[in-house]
């Protein structure tokens, strides 16, 4: 049981060692005193910034078709204005495609495919209009609703959309 216990805390030592900073010339190294009070300072040092950029959080990558990429985020998104659409007996709401899209300059395509936890979907330019918005999720990602597409067949978890 000791060996167990011992080869967990070795494990948990590295893989922290792992999450850290390397030192440079510039920045030395902090002596430490013992392992316990390295492995604090890790963790504050990896927890910190999370809390700090939490509404600054990449949702979602545009891919252009010229293949440069720009990230989406949360900020980004909130700022657009909300549209509402009826769906299959349900009111969605969030942003226009379209305009999520402007974010990234894109505003001239032949098609879009959005890409994410289920269902790709692929829309042609003509689809992307008032009939086709990104609806915010109860657990912080976005969806694709579209009135083109069955409810059933939504991109859900919104990760890429790829422009053509």
């Amino acid at each position: 049981m000791r060996k167990t216990v011992i080869t967990a805390l070795f494990i948990l030592g590295l893989m922290l060692t792992a999450c850290g900073s390397t030192p440079t010339e510039s920045a030395p190294a902090a002596p430490t005193t013992d392992s316990a009070t390295e492995t604090s300072t890790t963790l504050q040092a990896t927890e910190a910034p999370a809390a700090v950029s939490d509404n600054s959080q990449v949702l979602f990558q545009i891919v252009k078709a010229d293949g440069t990429t720009f990230d989406v985020t949360l900020n980004a998104v909130k700022a657009l204005p909300l549209a509402q659409l009826q769906a299959e007996g349900k009111v969605e709401e969030g942003p226009y495609l379209s305009d999520v899209l402007a974010l990234a300059g894109v505003t001239e395509f032949t098609e879009v495919t959005l890409t994410g936890s289920s269902n790709p979907a692929t829309l042609t330019f003509e689809q992307v209009n008032e009939n086709t918005i990104l609806d915010f999720n109860n657990h912080g990602t976005m969806k694709l609703s579209s009135t083109y597409i069955p409810k059933a067949n939504w991109t859900k978890d919104v990760s890429l959309i790829t422009v053509k």
